[in-house]
């Protein structure tokens, strides 16, 4: 009986500890890892220059592609009924390293292939940092609070990205609605993408 109880434990042990082993770390986010929500995959994989390309697919069958700078600033976006880019009139590269209490601005247009819109500023603040939560992994996540203005100085939205320095990824968004009440929208799990290329 004891012996029993002892193997199971032991079992029980290796499993946890395996599955933890599979939680992307700073070096492994490299090869690219997966993030999943209710359905949703997002296929994350480094590029060179310090873009990021994610696939997004969705439970319909649709996929969506999207490159980033930094897995933070969307550069484009398409799949096969859209496309948009965002054209920077800033150097993102000033944007970064992002740190406790750093300010930063973006200025950029919104442009389709028919068409560029007007300039959109982003003024974003590192407000702080905290432990974030994702299925069994734990990454330690800068706080970044965006406000977006229209080319009059207006803002137009405000949002919050938990932004994961060591996987290069923002991992959840957070949206005020009034009062005091906060809505986190996050992705469930993580795993490693495996030992394959990057782009």
């Amino acid at each position: 009986m004891l012996r029993s109880a002892l193997f199971l434990t032991i079992t029980a042990m290796l499993a946890s500890q395996a599955h933890a082993n599979d939680c992307p770390t700073a070096q492994t986010a490299k090869l690219g890892f997966i993030l999943e929500q209710q359905g949703t995959t997002a296929e994350v994989r480094p590029a060179p220059n310090h873009f990021v390309h994610v696939v997004n697919s969705y439970p319909s069958g649709k996929k969506q592609h999207v490159v980033y700078y930094r897995g933070f600033f969307p550069i484009s976006r398409f799949d096969d009924t859209a496309r948009s880019i965002n054209i920077p009139v800033s150097d993102l590269r000033t944007v970064f390293p992002l740190e406790l209490k750093a300010r930063r601005a973006i200025t950029y247009a919104l442009a389709q292939p028919d068409k560029v819109g007007a300039l959109v500023s982003l003024e974003l603040t590192v407000t702080g940092q905290e432990q974030f939560q994702l299925g069994s992994c734990s990454y330690n996540v800068l706080i970044v609070r965006n406000r977006y203005l229209n080319a009059e100085g207006k803002v137009t939205s405000e949002v919050t990205d938990l932004y994961s320095p060591d996987l290069g990824f923002v991992l959840a968004k957070r949206y005020e609605e009034g009062s005091g009440r906060q809505t986190t929208v996050k992705y469930q799990t993580i795993r490693s993408l495996g030992k394959t290329s990057p782009l």
